[in-house]
């Protein structure tokens, strides 16, 4: 049976008081309100007959998306909110996770939340009520985990296996990793961090040993299988380490999920994967498990959170120009064809792009969205966001290490631990994400949109422009390329990549020239 949702409007009492009794008299009914949605990840890997999610206490988005998973067939979602037509005005909550300092929840425009209110009243007709979802939807195919679970117990060679939000993938791992291990194989675990392979342990009944990707590579221990779970967030050349010492691999990732993208990993570890080892397997989980396939509510969290935005297809044509342009953001809200294909092109370049990042581009006061276009088709997108000039009195406070207001990461860092004094009073544009069409990479497009960057940085009276990266020979090169340089090498290493976090700046004011001068010798 099809999954419900259903919008409960109203105060927070209100709503709280209405859904009471709209609730199932039997069946396991999970509640997320207050702060229990901050705990929303320990509800991970269970199942529930209806799911109450208050969005007074903050629409965080991610566990909106991560908590619908646990809904079994045939259950509700039950969504409460304040009236509709008022949704978008206000405050949330949710606001504090991205604002910067100084600004308030009032302050935003709350653009994410009117495209969902016109996706909302698009679907939900007029009762507040009403159920938005009453279409049939096809019934399960015979389940095919157990052929997933084949696959991975008799392969000698590599297997990707990939599948949405819901397939059961992770209880493919602990099971075909129990079945290993009791016909005498040592398998052993890894994945960005343990918290993500909760689900693997609990059908694992003889679990494999985890690793941490750094512990791993460090210590090599013996094993005759290795699993990779979310294998998009390790580094293609971590992976490539592991595949030289460990030959029997399962590289398994989401495709289309909260927890980030595993399109980008498709693109760039498969071409390797060709070149290593040609005979490697691929298997994709189609069917849900807990749900009917072609299921209604997954489809509008989907389209509502563009966990399944894609990226253009664009032409092959190298010789035809481009055009720059800085995207207004009220129009960007409104035309939905743009927004797909642009945040598609962010998920695709990077593997932790989740529903938030979209939430606190079309929201966040500090940040301006920035494009190169071809024929119509975004092929190149930057995210720029606005920070530092902070007052002096602010500016010695962080300096001397007592006051650390939200967000103005780079002016911080530069002030801090850079120990530029007076670095946070310094207006900085700060390059959060730049992203290439895969089929336009290598061909000097980035460097193109980040000189028209540094134009707009310089029209809009920046002092300088700053970058945070995880460092790779690859990526220094291409910001040095550009004039910038060093300002500080963090200390301690991602356990999930193995590179050290850097910042860079490019000096655009003579006061920014000034105060880097140390750095630029």
């Amino acid at each position: 049976m099809p999954r419900r949702l259903e919008l409960i409007e109203g105060s927070q009492t209100e709503c709280l008081q209405r859904v009471q009794c709209l609730l199932p008299a039997a069946g396991v009914v999970f509640w997320l309100t207050g702060s229990a949605i901050k705990k929303a990840h320990t509800l991970l890997g269970q199942e529930c007959d209806a799911l109450v999610f208050d969005a007074h206490s903050g629409f965080d988005v991610n566990t909106f998306a991560a908590v619908s998973g646990t809904l079994r067939g045939g259950g509700t979602l039950f969504l409460l909110i304040p009236p509709l037509d008022e949704w978008a005005a206000f405050p949330d909550p949710d606001y504090q996770r991205f604002l910067p300092y100084p600004y308030t929840p009032e302050q935003v425009e709350g653009r994410f939340l009117r495209r969902l209110v016109w996706l909302l009243a698009r679907r939900s007709g007029f009762s507040p009520t009403t159920l938005l979802f009453d279409e049939k939807a096809v019934g399960l195919k015979p389940n095919l985990q157990q052929a997933v679970i084949q696959t991975i117990l008799q392969s000698e060679v590599p297997v990707v296996l990939t599948a949405d939000r819901g397939r059961g993938k992770s209880a493919a791992l602990g099971m075909a990793a129990s079945q290993l291990q009791a016909s005498g194989k040592r398998v052993l675990l890894t994945a960005p961090s343990r918290a993500t392979v909760v689900s693997v342990f609990k059908h694992a009944d003889n679990p494999p040993l985890f690793f941490a990707p750094d512990e791993l590579l460090q210590t090599l221990p013996a094993g005759d299988v290795l699993l990779v779970d979310e294998a998009a967030a390790i580094p293609v050349p971590l992976l490539l380490k592991m595949l030289e010492h460990y030959p029997r691999c399962v590289f398994s990732t989401t495709l289309h999920g909260y927890e980030g993208s595993g399109r980008g990993f498709a693109l760039r570890f498969q071409k390797q994967l060709d070149a290593l080892a040609p005979d490697w397997m691929a298997v994709r989980l189609q069917q849900p498990i807990r749900w009917a396939e072609n299921d209604p509510l997954e489809h509008f969290i989907n389209q509502a959170l563009l966990l399944d935005a894609e990226s253009a297809v664009v032409p092959f044509d190298y010789a035809q120009g481009t055009n720059y342009h800085c995207l207004n953001r009220d129009e960007l809200t409104q035309n939905e064809p743009l927004l797909r294909q642009l945040f598609g092109l962010l998920i695709t370049a990077h593997y932790q792009t989740r529903p938030s990042d979209l939430r606190q581009m079309l929201d966040a006061p500090d940040i301006s969205i920035h494009v190169l276009e071809q024929s119509g088709l975004i092929v190149a997108v930057a995210l720029l966001s606005r920070e530092g000039g902070l007052d002096a009195e602010l500016t010695a406070a962080i300096h001397a290490g007592t006051r650390r207001p939200h967000g103005h990461p780079i002016p911080q860092t530069l002030t801090f631990h850079a120990k530029i004094p007076t670095a946070a009073e310094l207006i900085c544009e700060r390059v959060m994400r730049i992203a290439v069409h895969p089929d336009r990479q290598n061909h000097g497009w980035g460097a193109h949109l980040l000189e028209h960057l540094l134009g707009f940085a310089t029209r809009s009276g920046a002092d300088y422009v700053g970058v945070s990266y995880a460092m790779t020979p690859e990526l220094l090169r291409f910001w040095e390329r550009a004039g910038f340089v060093l300002a500080r090498v963090g200390f301690r290493q991602d356990t999930a990549s193995g590179s050290r976090s850097v910042v860079q700046v490019k000096a655009l004011s003579a006061r920014a020239h000034a105060l880097f001068k140390g750095l630029e010798q």
